[in-house]
């Protein structure tokens, strides 16, 4: 945990994850940028050979050109002295304003800067601990088209992050942050989440760029959430690819869940504020008869199995409130299933409901709620090829963090019946946290993994709460009660009905789950 600043800063900014060097060595912190120009922002003329940096002459001329590389020294206890400054072209990287202390206390910043009259600025230096070197960085500022860079060398252990990936301009500046990681069950390192310090600070770009860096969310991960549901919470285990912190993060959301602010006065970020709240709104008012209950599958691990297996005793139910209270026990189980990535289905549908129930489908109070929203291109749910009703809060398919995020980047909500021409009272609807939206690298390798192992990949971890694995978790209003049947193994629901007496869906992995042998045969009404 890092320790509590002193003399906090504000809020960190976009940041662009550099990595740890346990993982791999130099790694830019942006790609390729469009030319500069040497005779100016339009030019096309050919760019001309650097020169030896020399002072600017009097008044201003289009050929200056700098870097500026503001650090965060976000390292608890750790005093950060610049040295080796060496520079290839432009002036020594140095710290201004001239004549300030080299040494970055903790949670202070300093700007190092280098300048050329008519040239590159390319060069480095070194962050020191003492005689050790925790963080080396290079930087290059080209004339000319080319990329500008800069890059950071971690020491094992330790972390950094930017704010974007290029730094576009004659008169770049870069912002980064410097952390000690926090070392995850698979051996790799990730940035400590600033929401979870005293006092809070919204690092969420950081942290979840490093989630998708070399070795974090490892297989071996998943491997090691093997087990059982928890005979006192009900839980299933989860993968947490954030060195344990997912389930504070989970307690940072129910405290604020249950402390009734609103989006707007709410210490998370703004967009995680505002999506908690219709959640809120949605599991309270939803229902004609009143808050919904919570139905989470109760699992035995088949030890042995690969991909793991399950038999699937019986449902715990977990109502959200009571007597107009919210029940703290279960939000925070909600919650917890939300962050990892569990499938989460809205029982919505007319035909499952009892008689004069009636439950909003979420997608359509996500569409009415007026909060940004965009398409997801083709989901694997509930289809034989590709699902297309799916809808994503907030709008982004670039493989990195976007300025001052939230953590929710990839809540995806859809339908059981892949149609986006029938009404409301159709389907049933699904809520889960996706690791990243699609049409991105990093979305298509966490499906490559779930495909591998049949968990439901988050952007913090895996849940084994999957419908292709017949272990749904439920929201449901009062009076409809889930029970393991033949066939279906799990609680059948319009979009997840057997095809036959005997024969289930063709996505579901009938092989990894079972049910215990005086489980009911299925129902006529569960046939499609």
């Amino acid at each position: 945990m890092v320790v509590p600043a002193p003399q906090p800063t504000p809020a960190y900014r976009r940041r662009q994850f550099l990595g740890s060097a346990v993982a791999f060595s130099w790694v830019p912190a942006s790609a390729l940028l469009a030319g500069c120009g040497g005779q100016g922002e339009d030019s096309t003329s050919a760019p001309q050979e650097p020169v030896p940096y020399t002072p600017p002459t009097t008044g201003h001329t289009s050929y200056n050109r700098s870097i500026t590389i503001e650090l965060t020294n976000a390292v608890p206890g750790v005093s950060l002295e610049l040295g080796d400054a060496h520079a290839e072209s432009g002036s020594p990287p140095q710290v201004e304003p001239a004549g300030s202390a080299t040494a970055i206390a903790p949670y202070a910043k300093r700007s190092v800067i280098s300048r050329n009259n008519n040239g590159s600025c390319t060069g480095s230096f070194n962050l020191n601990d003492g005689g050790q070197t925790l963080f080396a960085v290079k930087y290059s500022h080209p004339y000319g088209p080319g990329s500008t860079t800069v890059t950071v060398h971690p020491a094992a252990g330790y972390l950094a992050g930017a704010n974007a990936k290029t730094f576009p301009g004659h008169y770049s500046q870069a912002r980064i942050n410097l952390y000690r990681g926090v070392k995850t069950s698979s051996g790799a390192w990730v940035v400590p989440l600033g929401l979870l310090e005293d006092p809070s600070q919204n690092n969420s770009q950081d942290f979840v760029n490093s989630l998708y860096e070399q070795g974090v969310r490892d297989a071996s991960v998943v491997h090691a959430a093997y087990g059982d549901s928890d005979a006192t919470t009900g839980l299933a285990p989860i993968a947490d690819f954030t060195g344990g912190q997912v389930p504070r993060m989970a307690e940072l959301w129910l405290s604020d869940w249950m402390s009734a602010p609103s989006a707007e006065n709410s210490p998370l970020p703004s967009d995680d504020a505002k999506i908690l709240r219709l959640l809120k709104q949605y599991t309270a008012t939803a229902a004609n008869n009143g808050p919904l209950v919570l139905w989470i599958p109760q699992l035995r691990y088949r030890p042995g199995t690969e991909p793991a297996a399950y038999e699937l005793l019986d449902y715990r139910a977990f109502p959200l409130m009571h007597n107009g209270d919210w029940v703290r026990e279960s939000v925070s189980a909600f919650l917890l299933m939300l962050a990892s990535g569990a499938h989460l289905v809205a029982i919505c549908a007319q035909r499952d409901l009892p008689a004069g129930v009636t439950l909003q489908a979420f997608d359509k109070v996500l569409n009415d709620s007026g909060l940004p929203a965009r398409d997801h291109p083709g989901n694997s749910h509930y289809a034989g090829l590709v699902n297309t009703t799916g809808r994503y809060y907030l709008h982004s398919n670039a493989d990195f963090a976007a300025e001052e995020c939230g953590l929710l980047l990839a809540l995806v909500t859809g339908r059981t019946v892949n149609s986006t021409l029938i009404g409301p009272g159709a389907y049933n609807c699904f809520i889960q946290l996706e690791g990243w939206q699609a049409i991105s690298s990093r979305h298509n390798a966490d499906f490559s993994s779930h495909e591998k192992t049949l968990w439901n990949v988050s952007t913090f971890g895996a849940s084994v709460h999957s419908e292709k694995r017949g272990t749904s978790a439920f929201l449901a209003p009062a009076g409809w009660t889930p029970r393991p049947y033949q066939t279906t193994c799990m609680m059948p629901y319009l979009g997840a009905y057997g095809t036959s007496a005997t024969r289930a869906q063709s996505w579901l992995r009938a092989d990894l789950i079972s049910v215990p042998a005086d489980a009911p045969a299925l129902p006529l009404q569960f046939i499609a």
